[in-house]
């Protein structure tokens, strides 16, 4: 039997030559217990204690950090690190569905440091077997690669396991862009439904590459600047599941600002006259700041997003056209841009993708080139007869 005799503070001898080295490396940051870590040496013992001076040397530079805290405990105190730093509701709300739906009956009450590159990985191939797509398991890997990142960042653990766990191969996917045609069939078709206020915000949406909740966030004052032609893209309305319509910044957090030409100006005009008569003929007076695109009489309240897509995905349906979403009329103004001409990184500010080193050479201001390539965009859904959108 090994013999278990204390040679000194923090080395017990385990057999001939064989050494258990104690350290400790702090409290655990969650509960406050002391925490130690052993490491087995093989020399004699004068050798040993050399080596626990050095192992406390690394302990010193927080090399050995760890903690007692579970997966669950780890993903509750992220999330409140997320709100604190502004995170977008939404992109919240999806964390949690993801944690709840697919991590934590596996591994919510594992530790932390129990968890391992080869335990994720072995996890990512359980979910493809029973039907996950690999997409939904990239969010998983996503959503535990931000969690492991935030504990070594907090030193709870001492490296990232996610980093190199491997999901699956995402499967090549070309974009769906809708053609000038398609475009044009949905907005005439929306504009002889009875919502023909929806033509207006497709097309708004197809001119200025607008994503779904920064149009229902465009207020009249706020954002538009009509005697300069051009939108202020600063807010983005969201509405998770269960949760309370509200605003926040656009989904990268830039402010932009768009050229508009004067057909897709026109109609932002026309429908605040609507809105001013829907107003007027229930006795109510409409804000001076309203939203553009509001069901409300005064104007108070925006377009729910999930309206929006509701209302699409019927009329698509409606015209033949299943296999385009409202996000393919952002897709339109970005590739359409392109063909026309104009550079991709011209197109990708207009859009709000904003390449950080296009980003140090952008002024601010609108640029000729953006208002060029607003009148071309536009151009493309009004060149054949009858395809302009109606103004009332």
């Amino acid at each position: 039997m090994a013999r278990r005799l204390r040679k000194g503070p923090g080395i017990r001898e385990r057999a001939p030559d064989v050494w258990e080295l104690v350290v400790e490396v702090g409290r655990d940051p969650v509960d406050g217990r002391r925490i130690q870590m052993s490491r087995t040496f093989h020399g004699t013992m004068s050798e040993a204690k050399k080596a626990r001076t050095a192992l406390l040397a690394e302990v010193g530079r927080g090399q050995h950090s760890g903690t007692n805290a579970t997966v669950d405990d780890l993903f509750e105190e992220w999330i409140i690190e997320l709100e604190r730093k502004g995170r977008s509701p939404s992109t919240i709300h999806n964390y949690r569905k993801t944690y709840n739906g697919n991590i934590k009956a596996i591994l919510g009450s594992k530790k932390l440091r129990k968890v391992t590159t080869k335990m994720l990985t072995d996890l990512y191939g359980a979910h493809q077997r029973r039907g996950l797509k690999p997409r939904t398991v990239h969010q998983i890997h996503a959503t535990y690669s931000s969690m492991f990142a935030q504990a070594c960042r907090w030193g709870w653990i001492d490296s990232n396991p996610a980093q190199w766990a491997e999901p699956p191969s995402l499967p090549d996917e070309l974009p769906v862009v809708p053609t000038p045609e398609e475009v044009r069939k949905l907005i005439e078709a929306s504009e002889n439904s009875r919502r023909p206020e929806y033509a207006r915000a497709m097309f708004v949406s197809a001119t200025t590459g607008l994503r779904r909740g920064e149009l229902c966030a465009l207020k009249r004052k706020r954002d538009v600047d009509w005697d300069g032609s051009a939108l202020t893209v600063a807010w983005n309305v969201i509405h998770p599941n269960g949760q309370v319509l509200t605003e926040a910044p656009t989904k990268n957090r830039r402010i932009r600002r768009v050229a508009l030409d004067e057909f897709t100006l026109d109609l932002l005009r026309t429908q605040v006259e609507m809105m001013e008569k829907r107003a007027a003929s229930a006795g109510v007076e409409l804000l001076e700041d309203c939203y553009i695109f509001s069901d409300t009489i005064d104007g108070s309240e925006p377009w729910k997003p999930g309206a929006v897509t509701q209302y699409f995905s019927r009329l698509r349906k409606r015209v033949g056209l299943d296999h385009l979403n409202f996000h393919s009329l952002r897709k339109f103004m970005e590739t359409y841009g392109q063909d026309l001409g104009y550079s991709a990184v011209q197109v990708a500010l207009r859009a709000g993708h904003d390449p950080s080193v296009a980003a140090k050479h952008y002024t601010g201001k609108v640029a000729e080139a953006d208002r060029a390539l607003a009148d071309s965009v536009a151009g493309l859904l009004r060149s054949e007869p009858g395809a302009s959108t109606k103004k009332s």
